[in-house]
């Protein structure tokens, strides 16, 4: 069995993908995965290539790889039938269920290992508002006004959840209403750099990621300041396309990856993909996060 490895940009990926008339489940010889690109595309094919083979000869088919600028660009991928397989964030899983019918599931969550924020493995994470130790931006008050990177539309942690739970500290307000200026970085190790090189002055950063940052020595933990934590939130999940997948076929996946952590070989392609374990999922798992975005 065999991976490939390709790039896919914006609305020019989703145009492209629209037009592949996707193979009946029962037909499938190969699968589509297909991911957000988080940071740089030769990082991010050395952390799952290893996964991808793994899975692809324990369930008997070649498997493609695909990254592409946005959430929603994967969303629309597996939409439109040409995806199999994603690894979404909690919030945009949601809404690519709502979207899909039911037909996008989780079927593991990707469990981390102990970080620098939180010292215990867990299927979970935190985002955390940060600021630059030293600029004198030490306090939620003090950050009024001033420049605020988010990371994506889709983003959990680093958009709906300072959308649906940062106006309480702030008296009610939007954040458009309480910073100077907002932009879209495109990632979170972007949103880690921003800030880092005062591109901007705070940044709603998932500590999942972070942390990543941290460990690869790009940056230190304290040189920032941290103003505010969030709930915590399921972290990203691998996601299949039921329309193109049969449940025999999805079973397999799932066991693949849920079955590594109890391998001495899986434990070496975990250890490669910086997570500690693939954990089973389901719909369900999301229903505390729905009630917190649609309490706000």
């Amino acid at each position: 069995m065999k991976t490939k490895f390709t790039v896919f940009c914006g609305i020019l990926a989703v145009a492209l993908l629209s037009v592949v008339q996707p193979a009946k489940a029962e037909d499938k010889k190969s699968l589509t995965f297909a991911i957000i690109q988080t940071e740089e595309m030769s990082v991010l094919g050395q952390r799952w290539e290893p996964t991808l083979k793994y899975v692809s000869e324990k369930v008997g088919v070649d498997i493609n790889f695909y990254t592409t600028t946005s959430y929603a660009s994967v969303v629309e991928a597996m939409l439109s039938g040409f995806v199999d397989i994603g690894k979404l964030g909690p919030k945009i899983y949601i809404v690519a269920h709502d979207k899909s019918g039911g037909d996008i599931v989780p079927v593991v969550a990707t469990g981390r290992p102990p970080n620098v924020f939180y010292p215990e493995p867990c299927a979970c994470y935190f985002g955390t508002l940060a600021t630059k130790k030293g600029s004198g931006l030490t306090t939620i008050e003090s950050v009024k006004g001033k420049v605020l990177a988010l990371v994506d539309p889709g983003s959990t942690s680093g958009n709906a959840l300072p959308r649906a739970l940062f106006p309480d500290e702030i008296g009610g307000k939007k954040l458009e209403e309480y910073f100077g200026r907002i932009f879209y970085s495109g990632s979170h190790a972007a949103s880690v750099r921003a800030v880092h090189s005062g591109k901007a002055d705070a940044a709603f950063i998932s500590e999942a990621t972070f942390a990543r940052v941290i460990e690869a020595g790009e940056v230190k933990k304290d040189e920032f300041n941290y103003l505010w934590r969030s709930p915590e939130v399921p972290l990203d999940v691998v996601t299949v396309n039921k329309k193109t997948m049969s449940d025999e076929l999805i079973k397999k996946v799932q066991d693949a990856l849920a079955g590594m952590s109890k391998t001495e070989e899986g434990k070496k392609v975990l250890k490669e993909a910086g997570y500690y374990a693939y954990v089973l999922s389901d719909n369900s798992k999301f229903d505390p996060l729905r009630k917190i975005l649609a309490s706000k």
